[in-house]
């Protein structure tokens, strides 16, 4: 198996590994609100970080059309590099340089989901 390949199904743990091990032995001190308006204004800022991060590279202002074309980019080119992976696979003229791309456009699409699905559930 490519190492690039091995890097791409690995890394999100690994991040995820990191994050925690900092987060349990640097960061011992949470910080936990001793009133009402306190926790309202730490959900406030949550809420607006959020929304920062859903309207980062979409607000920009166009026609429909454009904004729906910029936002469908990602799903078409997972497409056609699965469906191009597909093929060649199928004919017998598979490339490993094709493999490993599809393999990480493979994780982004199921593993990353399903890691932060898991990761939510978890306590």
């Amino acid at each position: 198996m490519d190492p690039l390949t091995i890097l791409a199904a690995l890394g999100p743990l690994a991040v995820d590994l990191g994050k925690s091990l900092i987060g349990r032995f640097i960061q011992t001190d949470n910080y936990k609100p001793v009133n009402v308006d306190e926790y309202v204004k730490m959900r406030q800022l949550d809420l607006d970080m959020f929304k920062a991060m859903n309207d980062a590279g979409g607000t920009n202002p166009s026609y429909p059309w454009v904004e729906a074309a910029v936002r469908l980019m990602r799903p078409c080119i997972a497409l056609l590099v699965i469906g191009t992976w597909a093929y060649l696979q199928a004919t017998g003229q598979a490339t490993e340089s094709l493999d490993s791309f599809a393999a990480a456009i493979g994780f982004y699409l199921f593993a990353d989901r399903t890691l932060f699905h898991l990761r939510k559930k978890t306590p």
